[in-house]
């Protein structure tokens, strides 16, 4: 009888496992399914086969010039911008200035000071239909606004935590704050938050770097999402009010930053041109665009969803500033022969962003003047007419590139 218990527990133990073996089968399987069903946007193929470059004009539909009115001793530099079909917010060295889109001064949002209601000093901001919300510095928390400039509450947040994106009126995504070291255990790559600050998801990995500090994460929207690619990992990240989940691989190659450059800044700083680096996106319901410096120079490259096709193009800079950055070498502007942007800086679902100083628009245009055949010489001339009329003393133009869908 004893032998034949063992039997039928040695036959159970057999199913069970088989079963079991069976179902982690499945798991796996439909996990490498997903997993490989990632797009991949090849940026390694894109640097070696690079094509011609392309005019703005192929996916610029049209392009804003907005000329804000404030005093020429208020603005210096703008850090951050964002926009909708009702409001323009600037921000500046401790403040928040709103507009209308066509530039008029509306009302300070927000206020510097010790106060509940006041930050102490923006770190960045987030502008979702009416409502604003200001991550402050020092003080760890975000606030929140009307656009009338009324505050409304208040939310704990980690000081990890740097740009930020309204998801809906209770949702919040959460992005890495540059320069925070890799082994710190508040690491993350992104998250979701609501406006009472408690954690909705946040996704953390191991980091492909074990050393050193984060670079700024590059951050762009798309339709109610927002996409995220950090240096902790090579996966691009969508970002909605209730998840995050990977949207695209990136793949770098032999142009991604060694561990020991990543760790050692004297060493990257000696290397960069062998990395890429700077990277910035948009996207449409077609493309993906992203633009990044390598081998001093700036590269486009242009990612079709639909097939997979990656083309590529690149333009040397006029020139490499005193920090290492580079000048010009962006777009040609077809348009209407002004500045091409150099680094995609989404603001809204629909438009990136990019501000300039007046006399660079203006030496922009007289350069490009001479040997850009532009498409619509009507807009050319609008703007000959726009820079015409600028001071000396003006402060920075802030220029909206709408793309095509």
């Amino acid at each position: 009888m004893k032998l034949l218990h063992y039997f039928f527990v040695t036959i159970s133990l057999i199913i069970i496992l088989g079963i079991t073996n069976c179902i982690s089968s499945k798991k796996t399987d439909k996990d490498a399914k997903i997993e490989k069903e990632i797009p991949i946007i090849d940026l390694a193929n894109a640097i070696e086969t690079s094509g011609k470059p392309l005019n703005l004009s192929d996916f610029v539909e049209y392009i804003e010039y907005i000329r804000p009115e404030y005093p020429a001793t208020l603005v210096d530099v703008i850090f951050g911008i964002s926009v909708n079909d009702d409001y323009l917010l600037l921000q500046i060295r401790d403040r928040l200035l709103c507009y209308t889109p066509e530039g008029k001064f509306i009302r300070e949002i927000g206020r510097k000071g010790q106060g509940p209601k006041e930050h102490l000093g923006i770190r960045s901001h987030a502008l979702y239909n009416d409502l604003v919300a200001i991550n402050s510095n020092y003080n760890r928390k975000i606030l929140w606004y009307n656009i009338n400039g009324d505050y409304i509450n208040q939310a704990p947040v980690s000081n990890s935590v740097f740009k930020i994106n309204i998801l809906d009126t209770n949702r919040i995504a959460i992005h890495l704050q540059h320069g925070t070291s890799m082994d710190n255990p508040d690491l993350f790559v992104t998250g979701i938050i609501d406006n009472n600050g408690d954690t909705i998801q946040l996704k953390k990995d191991e980091p492909y770097y074990p050393k050193g500090i984060a670079s700024s994460p590059s951050i762009w929207n798309y339709n109610d999402t927002v996409r995220v690619l950090t240096c902790i990992n090579d996966t691009v990240y969508s970002v909605t009010k209730n998840e995050i989940t990977p949207a695209y691989i990136v793949n770098f190659g032999k142009y991604k930053v060694t561990r020991e450059a990543f760790a050692d800044r004297r060493l990257l700083q000696d290397e960069e041109s062998k990395y890429i680096q700077s990277l910035s996106f948009y996207e449409t319901s077609r493309y993906v665009l992203t633009m990044f410096r390598y081998d001093n120079k700036r590269r486009v490259v242009v990612y079709d969803k639909q097939t997979a096709e990656i083309s590529a193009w690149s333009i040397k800079p006029e020139n490499v500033d005193k920090y290492g950055l580079l000048e010009g070498g962006g777009w040609i502007n077809d348009i209407d022969g002004g500045a091409a942007p150099t680094y995609f800086n989404s603001v809204s679902n629909d438009y990136f962003a990019i501000n300039v100083q007046p006399e660079d628009l203006k030496a922009q245009f007289i350069e490009n003047k001479k040997y850009i055949s532009v498409k619509y010489p009507d807009k050319q001339q609008k703007l000959e007419k726009l820079i015409d009329s600028l001071n000396d003393d003006e402060n920075p133009i802030i220029i909206l590139y709408k793309l095509k869908k």
